[in-house]
């Protein structure tokens, strides 16, 4: 019977996690890689000293202009710079962040394997913790 207590937490565990990574948990059906990419000018430039301010660049969309601050320093006024629109900001399009598309599926994997790794944890706790309870009732 203890096999079967110790496979039914592992189960369970792993079912937890599998259920949390793929609900997007880990952001597996976010879409925060599906970006708009203009080409764009820069109108206010900033040197690379003054990095906390950002710069500002122009950019058409839908037949008029428009002003966005760009996550940027080092650039020259009237400079062409290829842009991915945020919210309010937006970013050289070349510049990526260190959390990309690839690195989520390996992020499910080591979710589950931590999963088996927490039920055999729970497994041995509960067996150690039972036994040094009987021994302190039974004495030596």
């Amino acid at each position: 019977m203890p096999a079967a207590q110790a496979a039914g937490s592992a189960l369970f565990s792993i079912l937890v996690a599998v259920l949390i990574s793929l609900t997007g948990a880990l952001g597996l059906w976010s879409n925060s890689d599906v970006r708009v990419e203009v080409d764009a000018k820069v109108v206010q430039a900033v040197g690379c000293a003054k990095a906390d301010q950002p710069e500002e660049v122009t950019y058409q969309r839908d037949g008029r202009e428009e002003r966005i601050k760009l996550d940027a320093c080092g650039h020259e006024v009237g400079e062409p710079v290829r842009i991915a629109l945020g919210e309010e900001t937006a970013s050289l399009a070349h510049a990526r962040t260190s959390a990309t598309t690839d690195a989520r599926p390996l992020g499910v994997v080591l979710c589950v394997f931590a999963g088996i790794a927490g039920a055999g944890f729970a497994e041995l706790f509960r067996r150690t913790a039972g036994e040094s309870l009987r021994t302190r009732a039974v004495g030596p």
